[in-house]
């Protein structure tokens, strides 16, 4: 599997390390060893499967609903603010 830049660079883990890895178990149905993979996952998973069901429903209220949710300028600050503490504690406590 191709290695992550960042890591080679400088040595630290990007939030997205081991994403690769994880996204393969969960295609092999372990989900546990997924998460032991990359812990954001449980947080970026479903935010980002959102977009895809957001995608499959047809227009209409339901999916106008989801898309005020998920494109909420709270929300995309709140994931970004997520994706950098996960950033500096990975590194800290080497997960």
């Amino acid at each position: 599997m191709p290695k992550c830049l960042l890591k080679v660079a400088t040595g630290l883990q990007c939030p997205g390390c081991g994403i690769q890895r994880a996204l393969h178990a969960l295609l092999q149905g372990r989900f546990s060893e997924a998460i032991h993979y990359n812990y954001f996952l449980l947080f970026s998973g479903p935010y980002i499967l959102s977009f895809g069901v957001r995608a499959l429903l047809p227009k209409g209220k339901a999916k106008d609903s989801l898309t005020k949710v998920i494109e909420d300028k709270r929300l995309i600050w709140f994931y970004i603010i997520l994706f950098f503490i996960w950033f500096i504690v990975r590194n800290i406590l080497k997960i």
